[in-house]
């Protein structure tokens, strides 16, 4: 995978999108902060599709042994109520928390 600094990125733009658009994605570094990849849209379709999947067979699995996956909010009927009864005040305020 071809890497571009971001200040060579700018003037490159027409390059990167014609590589990625032909399937070879680019990785753009800035200062040696975390990277980011251009890729085409067809390839960024395949892999949130993947990932959909991922999560969805994760959860699955979680719900089959009787767990709820890691960072996932569960919401009770008694928020829901709240929720449609409180205040936009409220709302701003952060009261509302599950």
């Amino acid at each position: 995978m071809e890497s571009v600094p971001l200040k060579d990125a700018r003037s490159r733009l027409g390059r990167i999108h014609s590589s990625a658009a032909h399937g070879q994605p680019v990785e753009i570094t800035r200062h040696g902060s975390a990277p980011v990849v251009v890729v085409s849209k067809t390839m960024y379709d395949v892999m949130f599709a993947d990932h959909l999947r991922w999560q969805a067979e994760r959860f699955r699995k979680a719900l089959d042994e009787g767990t709820v996956p890691e960072g996932t909010l569960v919401i009770h009927r008694d928020d829901l109520e709240r929720w449609r009864e409180a205040t936009p005040e409220e709302w701003a305020a952060g009261e509302l928390n599950a």
